[in-house]
């Protein structure tokens, strides 16, 4: 104490070529420019850092791609400050490939000996067991996600990926890694989207005027097969924002920083359990647009819901009826309140 920083990550934000209406005031994006930078240049990290690297981190730069709130807020203006789906986050989540995975982690936890003690990431018991469990599938840490007023860190969970991400649904990333540059240091617009709207679980219905009360009635999904006892419930607030962001700033088409509907249509076509998540999703947003009131203009709104509508056209139409879980339920459950 005081924590340091060794480095401007406005500086590295530009040697990346990132847009410059990323918002660098949250720390959890200026710490992400950092690892992006470092990751990319890897390979000779060692030569720049003697004393914080002693051999090579490795041999080829790390695609190291975030996903989450903070993809989004490097895709999406209108995601940053004073944009009309701007919202906080609490953390980064990355994904990389797997055969450079304990490479990636080596480096966050030597992170502060080069850029400063901002940048600190640090291994718990828990965090230990639960990597080992994974078999390098999977790694976690615990990382400074913030500075109090008084100098004081506060810390998070950081998720680091390898492959594909696996919670509600699996989504495949390993054809992003050659293209990190290209999509701006993410897993793509695309992959975005599904990863957005892959949140799903169930809820009793006898307790919806818990969900009313709490005004989240507006994530209880349009699917009356489901068991008769129950309600599915889908995204989040933050995850609504997101989705309505990316849809906002970018249309649907086949250029660099479109909707690929195309893609997407690919990816669902393989599996028909995430296309009725990610459909229903997008349906129920699409039927929503109170909810998106309090945030958005009717004009921006308009935007969002036609691409919705244009985006829909192209996904599968899902004839299976499914009256128990379709997605994975051993994961950790988010409690509504």
């Amino acid at each position: 104490m005081p924590l340091t920083s060794n480095v401007d990550p406005e500086k590295l934000r530009e040697n990346l070529s990132l847009p410059s209406y990323i918002d660098l005031n949250y720390f959890p994006m200026k710490s992400a420019m950092v690892t992006l930078w470092a990751a990319a240049n890897a390979p000779r990290l060692n030569d720049l850092y003697p004393k914080a690297f002693d051999k090579r981190v490795s041999k080829h730069p790390i695609p190291a791609l975030l996903f989450g709130g903070a993809a989004v807020k490097i895709h999406c203006k209108s995601s940053n400050a004073n944009g009309s789906f701007e919202r906080g986050i609490k953390d980064t989540d990355f994904i990389v490939p797997k055969n450079q995975g304990m490479d990636f982690y080596k480096l966050l936890l030597n992170m502060h000996k080069a850029f400063g003690t901002q940048y600190k990431s640090f291994v718990t018991a828990n965090d230990r067991r639960f990597t080992m469990w994974r078999h390098g599938q999977r790694y976690r840490l615990t990382t400074i996600n913030g500075i109090t007023a008084e100098g004081t860190p506060t810390i998070t969970v950081l998720d680091l990926f390898c492959d594909f991400i696996d919670l509600r649904h699996k989504v495949e990333a390993k054809d992003e890694f050659e293209k990190y540059k290209e999509n701006l240091f993410t897993i793509g617009l695309e992959n975005l989207l599904i990863s957005k709207c892959q949140f799903i679980l169930d809820f009793p219905k006898n307790r919806l005027e818990e969900l009313k009360a709490c005004e989240c009635d507006y994530r209880v999904l349009p699917y009356p097969y489901y068991a008769s006892d129950m309600v599915i419930l889908g995204m989040e607030e933050k995850d609504v924002k997101d989705v309505c962001a990316i849809f906002l700033d970018h249309p649907i088409g086949k250029e660099n920083e479109e909707i690929n509907a195309e893609k997407m249509q690919k990816i669902l076509d393989k599996d028909k359990k995430l296309a009725l998540t990610v459909t229903l999703n997008l349906q129920n947003l699409k039927e929503r647009t109170t909810t998106l009131e309090k945030w958005a203009k009717k004009s921006e709104i308009s935007t969002v819901i036609s691409r919705i509508d244009e985006l829909l056209k192209f996904l599968p139409k899902i004839d299976k009826k499914w009256d128990k879980p379709w997605w994975n339920t051993a994961v950790e459950t988010p409690i509504v309140e």
